[in-house]
């Protein structure tokens, strides 16, 4: 079934925004996943590593103040951010079969929108990251709205692809000139000379 854009019942949940924040999640999972790559590490380790980078970038993000629509109501371990005032939640999980609290249930600083909500409008958002039922397909992220009852009323998916770059490199290097190759016939010197006589 397809279900329509989270825009067409707020315009503020542009896809630019959630691109954004997508985009935020996906590059501190990469990260993650390249940090710790040691045979002491394993899903545990690298799913509370990811977590938590996770949620300090989108504080650093609120902190950087470039994004006027960005805001931070909860800021814990249980971390609430708005999209316009929105109060959006993330999690690494299933989409389509959620296990975990964020996608399930509404924080405290949620429960304002499910108050005035009808059931057939999203009330509570949540950004889910996907890795596929089995944890091995190329990561998205998908962001979906639920309704008081639970059941989701609209959805967006991330058109993120990974890109690999320079850690720390701001800009591209400048070009180096090289001068135009000198082709010649190769010179014998004597030594190579000598060899020769001898066979």
């Amino acid at each position: 079934m397809i279900l329509p854009l989270p825009a067409t019942f707020n315009p503020e949940l542009s896809s630019d925004r959630l691109e954004a924040v997508s985009q935020w999640l996906l590059d501190e999972l990469y990260a993650t996943e390249d940090d710790l790559s040691r045979a002491t590490d394993n899903g545990y380790t690298r799913g509370c590593t990811t977590f938590g980078r996770q949620r300090n970038r989108i504080i650093a993000e609120v902190m950087s103040e470039r994004h006027a629509w960005l805001g931070l109501p909860n800021g814990n371990n249980d971390i609430v951010f708005s999209v316009a005032g929105v109060p959006c939640r993330f999690s690494n999980d299933d989409p389509s079969n959620p296990s975990k609290d964020a996608v399930l249930t509404a924080n405290r600083y949620q429960l304002d929108f499910l108050e005035f909500a009808t059931d057939s409008e999203p009330a509570r958002f949540c950004f889910i990251i996907d890795r596929g039922h089995d944890g091995a397909a190329e990561p998205r992220v998908e962001f979906l709205g639920f309704t008081p009852s639970g059941v989701i009323a609209c959805r967006w998916v991330s058109n993120a692809v990974r890109v690999l770059r320079l850690e720390g490199q701001q800009t591209l290097p400048q070009p180096v000139d090289v001068a135009k190759p000198q082709v010649a016939p190769k010179r014998r010197d004597e030594g190579d000379a000598a060899s020769e006589a001898v066979r």
